[in-house]
């Protein structure tokens, strides 16, 4: 395997948390980059399926209040067909 060395700009949050993490892990900043690195190459993609880029994703609570607001609006409708 070769070595190149490679120089970059992040955030200083983000460097102190990498410290940090190497630190705990025992190993050196640059062992640390180079796992996470080699990791994320691994990962799965982000979603597994291709989203509409009209479809949004809403937390359950929220397409719940939908769903009875819209019942409650079919019902009131309902009613004005039916007079």
């Amino acid at each position: 395997m070769t070595i190149t060395s490679l120089s970059v700009r992040i955030p200083a949050e983000i460097k102190a948390k990498l410290k940090a993490q190497a630190e705990k892990n025992d190993h050196s900043m640059n062992a640390e980059i180079i796992k996470r690195l080699e990791e994320s190459f691994n990962l799965p993609p982000l979603t597994a399926k291709p989203i509409q880029s009209d479809s949004i994703e809403l937390p359950v609570k929220d397409v719940t209040r939908i769903k009875k607001v819209l019942k409650k609006a079919v019902k009131e409708l309902t009613k004005k067909e039916n007079k």
